[in-house]
Order: C-alpha cells, then sequence, then structure tokens
C-alpha cells in the first residue's frame, strides 16, 4: 500500500472543536476489498481504534476516511486491505492530534537570529519542513536550499537540486536560523498540553507584492502559490496563521499600499483553504539601525497597530522592544520572548483561554493635570490608559520610549519624566493644555528608538505613529 495524500509520517492533524481529528486519505495497494485501520499508542491498540472498515479498494486505489482521532501522539496508524484473494498493507508512523499554525512572511519570521541561542526541541513540536517532510521542531526551522517549491531557492525539487548531503551540511553549519516559530510552538504547547505543528513559508526579504494571491496559479513559482500547495497538500484545516511581514514595505512607494495588500492577503487565504474565519496573529515591525527617512517605516508600524480594526480574527504583537542581533533582525534569545508574545495572543484569539489577555492595545489619551501642584497652577500632562495589560506596566529603568510632535511631526521637547501606574502612563510636562490639544503623541518614534515598557508577562507596548491628543481624548482607540 501507499498513501497518495491525506496521512504523512510524522504530521500532526488538526484538532477540531471536540479535540479529535479527521484524514481524508488516498492512495494505491494492491487488488480490490474493505481498507481497514488499526491505531496504536504504544504496544496497546488505542480505544475504540481495533482493526474496523474505514474504505474501500478498487482497482488497486483506495479511499479512506479516519475519524475522530483524540488529541495526543505519538500513533501508529496501520492500514490493510482485506479482500477475498489479496491482502495489502502498510503503518504510519508518528502521528499526532494538536494545532497546527502557518509560519509566514520574511526574515524575521524566517528566523536570522544566532544558532548560539537555539533551544532544545520538544518532542510534542513538529515541522512541516520546506523539502515537504514532518520531523521534530528544531531551529532552523526554514531551510530555504531544502525547498520543494522554487520560489524559494531558484530550483525546487526539479533537475539540479543539490545532494542530501549537501543540503544536511548546510543546515547543520548554519551560523544564523534562529526565528519565532518554535517558541511559539513550545509555549503553545504548554498552554495546551496538546501537540503543536509548524508549517514553514516565510522567506527573508520578500514584499506583500510578492507574497500577492495574483500569483497563485504559478504554484511553487510564487509566495502565496507555495504557501496554499504545502497547506492543501496536509488535508487539513489550520489553527491560524503566524505572521511577520512589513520591513520590504517600508518605503516611499509601497508602505501606502500596505492595508489593502494585507486585507487582501487576508481574505483570499481565507477563501482558498475554505477557512473564513482563519485567525492571524502578526508582529508588527520591529527596528532599523539606519538613516533611512523614518516616514515609511512608522506608516507600516501604524497601519500594523490598527489592523485589527479592518480585520476581524487578527491580533498584532510588538516587537520595537526587541534587541537585535544586526541591523534590522531581532536576536535569538529575542526571539523566543517573540514567539511567547505570538502564543498569548494565538491562545486568546483562536482557543479564547480564560483569564489570558490579548496583546496590549491603546484605550485613551487624556490631558490631566500633574498631581502634586497647587489647584489653578497645575501645568498639563498627558495620560494614556491601555487595555488587556497583564499585572500592570513596568520598564527596566525609567520608562522610556513615548514623543511628543507638533502638527509637522517635529519633536517637542516637552516630556521631563515618565511614570507608570497599573496600565496608565503619565508624561509629566511644564506645557500648557492649550499647546498639548495641538500636540501629537507616538511611542517608538524612528526607525532605531528605545522603548522599555512591558507587562508583567514581557508583553510590550505596541508602536503608536503621531496620533492626535485632541482626537484620541474621548476612548475611541481600539477595542
Amino acid at each position: 500500500m501507499k498513501i497518495v495524500h491525506g496521512l504523512m509520517k510524522g504530521q500532526v492533524l488538526q484538532r477540531d472543536a471536540h479535540g479529535v481529528a479527521s484524514a481524508a486519505i488516498r492512495g494505491r495497494c494492491k487488488g480490490s476489498g474493505a481498507v481497514e485501520v488499526r491505531v496504536l499508542k504504544g504496544a496497546r491498540t488505542l480505544k475504540g481504534f481495533g482493526w474496523k472498515q474505514i474504505g474501500i479498494a478498487q482497482n488497486g486505489k483506495y479511499e479512506a476516511a479516519l475519524r475522530e482521532l483524540p488529541c495526543g501522539g505519538p500513533y501508529v496508524v496501520e492500514l490493510r486491505v482485506v479482500g477475498e484473494r489479496e491482502f495489502d498493507s502498510m503503518r504510519v508512523e508518528a502521528v499526532f492530534v494538536g494545532d497546527v499554525w502557518i509560519l509566514a512572511g520574511q526574515s524575521n519570521m524566517e528566523g536570522i537570529g544566532r544558532m548560539s541561542a537555539a533551544r532544545r526541541p520538544h518532542p510534542m513540536v513538529r515541522a512541516f519542513y520546506m523539502r515537504d517532510e514532518w520531523g521534530v521542531a528544531e531551529e532552523r526551522i526554514h531551510h530555504l536550499a531544502e525547498a520543494v517549491d522554487r520560489v524559494h531557492n531558484g530550483y525546487g525539487d526539479g533537475p539540479g537540486r543539490p545532494a542530501k548531503v549537501v543540503l544536511q551540511k548546510g543546515r547543520t553549519s548554519a551560523i544564523k536560523g534562529v526565528g519565532p516559530g518554535h517558541a511559539f510552538g513550545i509555549e503553545m504547547f504548554k498552554r495546551t498540553s496538546v501537540p503543536q505543528g509548524l508549517i514553514a513559508c516565510a522567506h527573508g526579504g520578500t514584499s506583500m507584492q510578492e507574497w500577492s494571491p495574483v500569483l497563485r496559479d504559478k504554484g511553487g513559482d510564487s509566495l502565496y502559490g507555495a504557501m496554499l500547495r504545502r497547506y492543501e497538500k496536509l488535508g487539513q484545516h489550520a489553527a491560524g496563521v503566524i505572521w511577520y511581514q512589513g520591513e520590504s514595505d517600508a518605503n516611499q512607494n509601497e508602505a501606502q499600499c500596505y492595508t489593502e495588500r494585507m486585507q487582501g492577503l487576508v481574505t483570499s487565504m481565507r477563501r482558498d483553504t475554505g477557512q473564513k474565519d482563519l485567525p492571524w496573529v502578526i508582529a508588527q515591525i520591529g527596528r532599523h539601525a539606519s538613516k533611512e527617512d523614518c516616514t515609511p517605516w512608522n506608516s507600516i508600524q501604524e497601519q500594523q497597530r490598527v489592523l485589527p480594526d479592518k480585520i476581524r480574527r487578527l491580533d498584532v504583537v510588538p516587537a520595537v522592544d526587541l534587541e537585535l542581533d544586526d541591523c534590522i533582525h531581532i536576536g535569538g534569545e529575542e526571539q523566543h520572548l517573540l514567539g511567547r508574545r505570538l502564543a498569548r495572543a494565538a491562545d486568546r484569539l483562536v482557543h479564547k483561554a480564560k483569564g489570558v489577555k490579548p496583546a496590549i492595545a491603546l484605550d485613551r489619551i487624556e490631558l490631566v493635570s500633574t498631581p502634586g501642584f497647587p489647584t489653578g497652577s497645575a501645568p498639563t500632562a498627558v495620560r494614556i490608559s491601555f487595555r488587556h495589560v497583564a499585572g500592570g506596566l513596568i520598564s527596566k529603568g525609567a520608562p522610556t520610549g513615548f514623543s511628543l510632535h507638533d502638527e509637522n511631526g517635529v519633536l517637542l521637547p516637552a516630556i521631563y519624566r515618565t511614570t507608570l501606574d497599573g496600565n496608565t502612563v503619565m508624561l509629566h510636562t511644564q506645557e500648557s493644555r492649550l499647546l498639548l490639544k495641538a500636540a501629537r503623541l507616538s511611542y517608538g518614534h524612528g526607525r532605531f528608538p528605545y522603548c522599555n515598557i512591558t507587562d508583567h508577562e514581557g508583553m510590550g507596548l505596541p508602536v503608536i505613529q503621531l496620533l492626535s491628543v485632541a482626537t484620541h481624548q474621548s476612548g475611541s482607540c481600539r477595542n
């Protein structure tokens, strides 16, 4: 027997709302007859999964439906064809049931953190590698040279492909390769206690145009087509998409199109997968040590911050406070923190986990009298409130990252002190209420700011760009 589609060695099957998974299996076999299945957990037959018929084989082909396999694993799935004259069988090792996630975007998702920071693999966290094989997830998860799809390496699975020994040497000798996906998977296993599967689809240096769904029909010659092909190959739904992209669009020509392109990407992926509510958790782009104009960079960050207002079932986590391993790539150690942030947001968005908060979101900006001054003589302070703060806001050292600007974006040297209290930030100034009403507020302004405010779970504040203080005094910010 041979499976053509529906089940692979090492695969994680996506659980449904009842905590079980199904697989529609097609393949080739000898003869005709009943297709039967038995599932083993260790040396024992899994309860309810002794030999039973799940399909029919005719003329050397078969179709079968494995149903209601419970969360957990590893399982061994045994298949056999039982007919009057023919008997054929096979085993599929290391099958799991849990949650499956698509990892996509550009280099900070692909993983360019130093491999010295790589963590130990976890047997319940699996990866569907770019070579179209499942295995225990380990850094680096994205290895473009191995990819079956030509868009990732220029040759794919065709002629001229390097020998496996060459590919393996490139994998083991890599200096960089740590991304957030591995840490995300480990954190999600800790939170849910079910196996995790990671589908590696990211590719460094890629723009939204390169991820365009318009290129779908190019299949493995396009990023969107390759991602969809791999999804369809597994024959399973996904728990969600984990996305980090935007740096390549942070220029004057492309930044203005970012939101529209992101809306198109999400809509198309939901349509083409048949998952109309497919959740997305994305990382807001971080920092860039560069002298380039910061305007398009900050524009991408601000557009990402408000995407949950425009796209349902989507949340955004920040990265602006994370240290880098070079001028633009998040460091290996910090990638673990980013993975945990993504997991917190996914746990709430996808699983609606009780007691788990979404990513921190801006609530309201207010002008208030600075405490401690006599009535009528107090200068004005800016108080910023946030939603979804776990345990209160904290910082290592003095809270840093907020700035005030005039209507043209020019920095106002107005803040002399920043204080934190629960879910609020107070910016102390000596300025008049009239001046501050015309001011604009930012957190993480520029390409390479220093920001250090988080909650007690390590979730940072989102980058905020040039919001009118007067306009946002009514609590009209995102829920």
